[in-house]
């Protein structure tokens, strides 16, 4: 069964608006990740999430986003990163198109840290300008978010080593595309924990600083990769998957109540 949109003819797309099928927009970035990983890391994963959620909650799943927020490391080769104007305006458009085709649920699974929020923005947004003339759901979420507790209960490095290209993220390539992770090339990279991770408890206060430049010997790494295998790559997919289908066999549910 075809879950890519884009590998779909514009009836057979018709007939997944016709069956009421949600639609995952997968929203990922361009940004160097260490000497170690591609620099697409963060828009293969959460595609990589988004096809696997959606054989589950039978959806269906457009092209990658694969430009974001990534200003944090835009001063790193290979980076490319959109103004958060603009990559809001790009996302709502995206998300009102597919509002107007007739989608009733339209899910923003992000797989860039600071696009988080900027997607929450959206979403609300949508609903805002847009619920008057049509019938519709967003739901925005960070494709590690449900499953963060069972993830920090598996981790192997301490706390803020699963932040950027750390633990979890390599550990995902790992699983997935072992041929694209160099980890011979983290010797003498500088990198370690950080103040934040992506799925340890953390203060709910957001405090940003003077970014990262490679010419001060920064890797591009927030967190630790060196703890990273295939099979913990493994487990966390599989978590992180039966975590969404959780949540979204639930929204369902609660809405069709209504």
């Amino acid at each position: 069964m075809e879950y890519r949109t884009a590998h779909m003819t514009q009836m057979e797309i018709g007939k997944a608006i016709q069956s009421g099928k949600p639609v995952i927009v997968p929203t990922g970035a361009t940004e160097a990740h260490g000497p170690h990983m591609p620099t697409d890391t963060d828009t293969h994963q959460a595609e990589y999430i988004a096809l696997e959620l959606a054989k589950r909650i039978d959806a269906v799943v457009v092209p990658p986003i694969a430009y974001g927020i990534s200003k944090t490391f835009e001063n790193f080769p290979g980076t490319v990163s959109l103004t958060i104007p603009t990559y809001q305006l790009m996302l709502s458009e995206i998300g009102y198109g597919l509002i107007q085709q007739g989608f009733k649920h339209i899910i923003l699974l992000n797989g860039n840290r600071p696009s988080g929020t900027a997607n929450d923005q959206v979403a609300r947004h949508l609903i805002d300008e847009y619920d008057n003339g049509y019938d519709f759901m967003v739901s925005a979420v960070s494709y590690w978010e449900p499953a963060a507790d069972k993830i920090h209960s598996m981790r192997k490095s301490e706390e803020g080593g699963m932040g950027h290209a750390g633990e979890l993220e390599t550990s995902f390539q790992l699983a997935t595309r072992p041929n694209l992770v160099k980890m011979q090339l983290l010797e003498g990279a500088h990198y370690g924990p950080v103040a934040w991770d992506l799925v340890a408890p953390t203060h709910p206060t957001r405090t940003y600083a003077k970014r990262p430049r490679p010419q001060a010997g920064h890797a591009a790494i927030f967190g630790d990769p060196t703890h990273a295998t295939e099979a913990m790559g493994k487990a966390c997919i599989e978590v992180i998957v039966d975590a969404l289908e959780k949540t979204f066999t639930n929204i369902k549910a609660s809405y069709e109540e209504r």
